[in-house]
């Protein structure tokens, strides 16, 4: 494991035009991360492997995932900024093997683990809250995560609380998650002894109605003390404006949870940037 003292940022979840939901293409986001000062960013375009999405989906959209072009632009940009060829894979346990082998075939140097939807549903995005049963989707939402963990190879958590920007931030429901407390630290002491990080997202913060991180201090705190040693803060861009966005917030967070360090993967190897 490397360690850097420096003062620049580094961004670990952004979308390109790779996603179906991203913007700009890789070289825009780079040239404007370079503007900023930024020290590394790390593409994590979507793999969402589930059967909302389909198998056409999954063919049309996600296999190519910048492939051709993304590690080229590392290499290029070699000089100037730290670039990192990820994936944010979603469903894992939704299609192990599938995943497993688009894992080892693109060899990426991140991958964040996600659930953005549980089996029998869709995107936690679609759904209309007033009418689902709010409790059983959690109770399904964190026994997936928790299989994800246990399972998946996967570098951290990402935004573990991705469910609450649309059913509090957009539909306005108030959910309390103590009733799966002893869930959410079972998931972390998994996945701390396992290895497996936790991400704090900024994304929420740019939310709407919502605006927190993904997770919040509460749960980055818990995380610490289950024993997690691997930070990561991601904006979860998918156009130039939002890279970086919210790291203040982001670093105040996770040293309030006791965190000295954030990190960035390389091959798959955490490299570790102390915090301000």
């Amino acid at each position: 494991m490397l360690y850097f003292n420096i003062m620049n940022i580094i961004d670990t979840h952004v979308h390109s035009a790779f996603s179906f939901d991203g913007e700009h293409s890789p070289r825009e986001m780079i040239e404007k991360a370079i503007e900023m000062g930024l020290y590394a960013l790390t593409f994590t375009d979507h793999i969402d492997v589930s059967n909302y999405y389909g198998s056409h989906y999954r063919q049309s959209e996600l296999m190519p995932l910048g492939a051709a072009e993304i590690p080229p632009l590392k290499d290029e940009y070699k000089d100037r900024i730290n670039i990192g060829f990820g994936a944010e894979l979603g469903q894992f346990v939704h299609e192990p093997a599938l995943s497993r082998k688009l894992i080892a075939d693109f060899g990426f140097d991140f991958v964040i683990g996600a659930t953005h939807e549980v089996r029998g549903h869709e995107d936690f995005y679609y759904l209309d809250y007033h009418e689902q049963n709010i409790p059983e989707l959690l109770r399904l939402y964190f026994n997936e995560t928790l299989e994800m963990v246990q399972t998946a190879d996967i570098d951290v958590i990402g935004h573990l609380t991705y469910f609450l920007r649309y059913i509090t931030g957009r539909d306005g429901i108030v959910v309390d998650l103590n009733e799966y407390t002893e869930n959410i630290r079972n998931i972390f002491k998994i996945a701390a002894g396992r290895g497996i990080g936790l991400e704090i997202n900024t994304g929420g913060l740019r939310k709407q109605g919502y605006g927190k991180a993904d997770p919040g201090l509460e749960y980055v705190r818990m995380f610490k003390e289950a024993g997690g040693e691997i930070i990561t803060i991601g904006s979860d861009a998918h156009r130039i404006q939002d890279i970086a966005a919210n790291f203040k917030e982001g670093a105040e967070i996770a040293k309030a949870a006791g965190f000295k360090r954030t990190a960035y993967y390389e091959k798959r190897k955490p490299v570790f940037v102390e915090l301000e």
